[in-house]
């Protein structure tokens, strides 16, 4: 197997692997008397480790050094649906003992360019730099059916490597705006987990993790982690074709 790949049977034991990562990395940190700075991701599958996290870590991770920040967020309201905020709020945030001054969300009801810049100084401010770079100890994403990743989609692969820290994107099929970071963000990271489950992402994943023709088209095979591969936690239906 390729190292940097964890398989698991089900998609929640592939978030509960995730969950477990989490809660060792935090108590690094708490060793050290250092925040550990996360960055989430929406989706269904975080929605699953964020109610494990809720359930049965509550009381294990040192959640008042842990300052969570977000890889991306719909332009919508946090009480909207598709709101990435919204969801982590009640999935996670409600049942967890995190300080508020330990919440550093995107804000989508701001107008997209502005609510941008606001967030790359909060980054800039809250984080360590490396290289001039904002480093996140641990960065979460997911992966699209398309190969997206955070909200840099196929078309905007511009986004990978860009001077600015974080960017306004647009889905292409909705046209929906979207905020996120950007590539050489996230590639900074000092790791970088992709939490990816169901038989839907079987085929990107097999031409992203093989470099099988034409794999350069999808933005997720761009990212990794300062210099090292990313680790992909995977359910067996999504690894089915590896």
């Amino acid at each position: 197997m390729i190292p940097n790949l964890h398989i698991f049977e089900t998609p929640k034991e592939t978030a509960k692997a995730v969950a477990d990562l989490i809660l060792a990395k935090a108590k690094e940190k708490s060793k050290l008397s250092m925040p550990f700075n996360l960055a989430l991701s929406g989706g269904s599958t975080p929605k699953l480790l964020f109610s494990i996290l809720s359930s049965n870590y509550s009381d294990l991770i040192p959640w008042h050094l842990v300052r969570l920040f977000w890889v991306d967020e719909r332009c919508v309201p946090p009480t909207h649906e598709e709101s990435n905020f919204g969801m982590t709020f009640e999935n996670l945030l409600t049942n967890v003992p995190i300080p508020d001054v330990n919440i550093f969300r995107m804000m989508g009801e701001n107008q997209p360019q502005k609510e941008a810049i606001r967030y790359q100084e909060i980054i800039e401010n809250q984080l360590p730099l490396k290289n001039g770079m904002p480093q996140f100890d641990l960065i979460l994403l997911g992966l699209g059916d398309d190969g997206h990743t955070a909200s840099i989609f196929p078309d905007n692969l511009s986004l990978l490597d860009t001077q600015h820290k974080v960017a306004v994107s647009k889905h292409p099929q909705s046209s929906q705006h979207r905020i996120t970071l950007t590539g050489n963000v996230i590639n900074a990271a000092n790791e970088v987990i992709f939490l990816v489950t169901g038989t839907s992402k079987s085929e990107v994943l097999k031409l992203i993790i093989n470099h099988l023709p034409h794999f350069e088209r999808y933005p997720a095979s761009y990212i990794h982690a300062q210099s090292k591969l990313p680790e992909f936690y995977l359910d067996k239906a999504a690894a089915e074709k590896l």
